[in-house]
């Protein structure tokens, strides 16, 4: 028995679309990041019921070897996810920056308070011009 190779792609993408709602519900994979993942597999989904789509898609583009069209979309899906978890890669510096910060603040103003000082200020600078006074 020969399995053709369009049953095996839908098989593995419903094995991939399986882990991920998996993933999803035990919170291993936040919902934000899983849509472009599920929107992938849903796509591939399709290309693998449908495979005439892909050469109707490349009559429409102009590819004269419809399979190449299949590199192209795996490299712009790619992109897309560069794109995406650079975002937020980019969100999560500038959180860290920010909780970074308000640590030293806190740390500042704990140290203050364990030396006693009634007046804390959250400014090292200002500390020492009051302290000059």
């Amino acid at each position: 028995m020969k399995i053709d190779v369009f049953i095996l792609s839908f098989m593995i993408c419903m094995i991939f679309l399986g882990i991920t709602i998996y993933l999803i519900r035990n919170g291993k994979l936040r919902e934000q990041y899983a849509i472009l993942w599920l929107i992938l597999t849903a796509v591939m989904m399709l290309l693998s019921l449908f495979p005439s789509l892909i050469d109707f898609m490349a009559k429409q583009i102009g590819v004269s070897y419809a399979p190449s069209l299949l590199y192209l979309l795996g490299l712009i899906s790619v992109l897309f996810i560069l794109l995406h978890l650079t975002i937020a890669v980019s969100s999560l510096t500038a959180r860290f920056i920010v909780l970074t910060q308000k640590i030293g603040m806190l740390e500042q103003e704990n140290l203050a308070l364990r030396q006693g000082n009634k007046e804390i200020s959250a400014d090292p600078a200002i500390q020492m011009i009051e302290a000059e006074n």
